[in-house]
């Protein structure tokens, strides 16, 4: 059943506990600020925490994504710094990270940006705010800080060197919509934008498969 205002009404299955409590449907996406464009996750929650979840690419999502950052390893990466530190609250920092994306697409050098990309790494890394925020949030294999720390290495490496090699690296190990789904079942919806943030899935056209069920 639908509320009125087209809000879905909750109906009621089993946590983990066993207990009986309510289960709201969620959309997330496809337009929400450091969102990946087109991504659109439809969550089942009780309470806070999702029980399960479902990725899929809406068409304009999927002619969005093309090969824009084919040889922009650097770039992308820059991109995904700065959606993941808006996300996080840090404005500023993230606004800085942009700056540098924009200034690799308009030509800039990797040289000329390596300076304030290796300071920006450490400003990351030394925040402990940032570290408090994200400390403990599971994320697959790894963990939030995991993949921030994965990013920002592949950050310094790709503007240090004069190929794509740490960005092609980065784009072969990126995790699929359908992937993102199971490593958001589990999780506190407050926490679910991080970790999306975080993986920052791949958004290439692919087939889309059912997300993760039952969590």
């Amino acid at each position: 059943m639908e509320l009125p205002g087209g809000l879905p009404m909750a109906d009621l299955g089993e946590d983990r506990d066993g207990l009986a409590l309510d289960r709201l449907h969620v959309p997330l996406g496809p337009v929400l600020p450091d969102w990946p464009a087109g991504l659109v996750v439809r969550v089942t929650l009780q309470g806070d925490v999702i029980q399960e979840a479902a990725a899929e690419l809406l068409d304009a999502g999927r002619a969005a994504a093309s090969s824009w950052w084919t040889g922009r390893g650097a770039a992308r990466e820059l991109d995904a710094l700065a959606r993941f530190l808006g996300v996080a609250g840090w404005a500023d920092a993230a606004a800085q990270s942009r700056r540098l994306r924009d200034a690799l697409l308009a030509g800039a050098s990797r040289e000329q940006i390596a300076a304030p990309a290796a300071a920006l790494a450490r400003r990351v890394r030394r925040s402990r705010t940032l570290r408090w925020l994200i400390r403990g949030i599971p994320a697959g294999a790894t963990d939030v800080a995991g993949l921030l720390e994965q990013r920002l290495t592949a950050i310094e490496v790709a503007v240090a060197s004069r190929t794509e090699t740490a960005g092609a690296v980065r784009a072969a190990s990126r995790q699929s919509v359908d992937e993102l789904a199971g490593l958001l079942v589990g999780a506190e919806l407050a926490a679910a934008r991080v970790i999306v943030a975080a993986v920052d899935p791949d958004t290439e056209p692919m087939p889309v498969r059912e997300g993760a069920r039952h969590g």
